[in-house]
């Protein structure tokens, strides 16, 4: 299986990360990595994100998710299928081989039951179509994330 991270240096491929929150009130509150390489998708996500009072990573690619995990701490990460370097199916299934168990979402704006089958393979807790996302948030933040909601502190 190939890495789904560029073989390009880390410091050729240096991804923008950029945080996301409203002033942190509480030590609970869950921390969500949205990664894409659109910048208009991931600031819309991220606004529905703080909005629902999660701290927000806000990703431009696999690489940039790959360092973010290497400092440990994140809750729950929505993946885009399709970016310039990375397919984020093959993307999860690297971290899933690497042990890394926090709930992964997958969305895209293709809807092939193959590419779904795919992610449900590689480990995807749920495979959501981009138009459907900011919908389909609330429920995913609730089931995904329930001890971290039951939170007095969100």
């Amino acid at each position: 299986m190939t890495s789904p991270f560029p073989s390009e240096s880390r410091s050729a491929q240096r991804a923008m990360v950029s945080t996301t929150s409203q002033p942190l009130t509480c030590s609970e509150r869950p921390t969500v990595s949205i990664v894409d390489d659109d910048p208009h998708i991931r600031a819309m996500v991220a606004d529905e994100l703080t909005d629902s009072g999660c701290f927000v990573l806000s990703l431009q690619n696999c690489l940039a998710l790959d360092e973010v995990l290497a400092d440990g701490g994140v809750d729950l990460v929505f993946l885009d299928v399709q970016m310039p370097g990375c397919d984020g199916i093959e993307c999860l299934r690297d971290l899933r081989s690497r042990g890394f168990t926090m709930p992964v979402v997958i969305f895209t704006s293709l809807n092939e039951p193959e590419r779904r089958r795919q992610a449900q393979e590689a480990g995807a807790n749920d495979y959501v179509l981009k138009h459907e996302l900011l919908d389909r948030l609330p429920g995913l933040l609730q089931r995904l994330l329930p001890q971290r909601l039951e939170n007095p502190c969100l």
